[in-house]
């Protein structure tokens, strides 16, 4: 089984790919960034889910969920991973967006750390478009299903917290999940909306080496955000 051991460092790369995946200047971008990031968890929201999208992915474990439906494409959460991949499960919002009328999505994953010891992976794409109450009942119902997992956690994505209301509720689940948050070197270079980062990563069982958030040139409507965790065999 392809599994962490005590001592081993991990990258996890997490960045709202806006469906560009599959058009040349991001393949180039992302061959780029998998050279010299070489990410062990890749963490993509508005993936394009369809096979000639993903090929340049073929070195990993593949884990999807879509949201958005067209004849010829799809887009949503995907999750690929370099170690075995012991679960997944998709969750999708109750409640549809404004305007669009679409619900968000997020996937769980779970990694084996050698020994009996699990970490889980929580790549999110937090609704919009809906009002502050439906937004901290979305977020809501994912803090009461990762009460239930004990094991090392990361959680990382677009949580679209464009005001403070948002903010504070993100504070709240992540500091009620006894995680913290990954401060970003470069961190100007986090999509903002209203002067607020919209992408977050928050972590716990592991140690945080470092973090950077990295300047892509606009090949997204979001950068990428990275962080180097190591897991010492105590969660």
């Amino acid at each position: 089984m392809n599994s962490l051991s005590p001592a081993q460092s991990f990258g996890v790369l997490c960045w709202n790919v806006h469906k560009e995946m599959g058009e040349s200047a991001f393949e180039r971008t992302l061959a780029d960034l998998l050279q010299k990031y070489d990410p062990q968890l890749l963490l993509l929201q508005e993936a394009v889910i369809e096979p000639h999208a993903m090929h340049s992915l073929s070195h990993y474990n593949l884990s999807s969920v879509k949201n958005i439906k067209f004849t010829k494409s799809a887009y949503g959460i995907l999750s690929a991973s370099r170690f075995d991949t012991l679960c997944e499960i998709p969750v999708s919002t109750h409640s549809k967006e404004l305007y669009c009328m679409t619900k968000k999505s997020l996937l769980i994953t779970a990694h084996p750390l050698g020994g009996d010891e699990v970490l889980h992976v929580v790549n999110l794409h937090a609704i919009n478009f809906v009002s502050h109450r439906v937004f901290l009942y979305e977020l809501g119902r994912l803090e009461e299903h990762l009460q239930q997992i004990n094991t090392p956690l990361i959680i990382a994505g677009d949580f679209n917290t464009w005001s403070l209301k948002r903010e504070k509720h993100v504070e709240k689940f992540a500091a009620a999940l006894g995680m913290e948050q990954v401060e970003m070197e470069d961190a100007h270079h986090i999509k903002r909306l209203w002067k607020k980062p919209l992408d977050h990563m928050f972590y716990r069982g592991v140690e945080l080496l470092k973090a950077k958030a990295i300047d892509t040139k606009k090949v997204s409507d979001h950068n990428p955000i990275w962080a180097e965790f190591r897991y010492n065999g105590i969660s």
